[in-house]
């Protein structure tokens, strides 16, 4: 199965894209799972809180998007997770570095953080909204996964995100992968 990320920092249309990217293609879909969790539990988390985030993603997302779907589109992976806890405690965990390391076959939308500002209880980020993007990107190229930026305010975002992923689909054609 190809695996579309939409990846970036928060606030960055990551959710609504992945909905709309989902039903335009008719690609299955997932949102993401810390906000589930989340919600249910509180904004306040700890180290062993969100590597539990991380491990139910993972199994939230194989239960949305079956494993027969050629492609699947997903709100996130475990580089948002990798990311995250080493912003917050400094560290990734070794079992998070090993996922991402077994993802595959992963391409990425990485969005930009061109959107206005909204305020949620959940976002605690808003001052290093660029460079959680470029902590996004860094890791993308340092894994070498193919990528694609989409920015752009409203429908122009809709419109450069197909724009985006069927570049992608095409090179993965091209390449034999899909």
């Amino acid at each position: 199965m190809i695996r579309i990320i939409l990846t970036g920092a928060e606030s960055s249309g990551k959710s609504s894209l992945t909905q709309y990217l989902g039903k335009f293609f008719n690609f299955p879909y997932a949102l993401e799972y810390a906000r589930i969790y989340l919600e249910k539990n509180g904004p306040e988390y700890d180290l062993e809180q969100l590597k539990e985030m991380a491990r139910l993603h993972v199994n939230y997302q194989q239960k949305k998007v079956p494993i027969s779907a050629p492609c699947g589109i997903f709100d996130t992976d475990l580089i948002n997770y990798k990311i995250w806890t080493e912003e917050v405690f400094g560290c990734c965990p070794a079992e998070i570095s090993r996922g991402i390391e077994q993802e595959s076959p992963h391409v990425y939308l990485l969005c930009k953080p061109d959107l206005p500002w909204e305020p949620d209880p959940l976002r605690e980020n808003r001052e290093t909204l660029h460079h959680l993007y470029q902590r996004h990107l860094d890791e993308i190229i340092r894994l070498n996964r193919p990528y694609e930026v989409v920015e752009g305010l409203g429908r122009e975002r809709e419109t450069n995100a197909v724009a985006a992923l069927s570049r992608l689909l095409q090179r993965l054609t091209k390449t034999g992968v899909i």
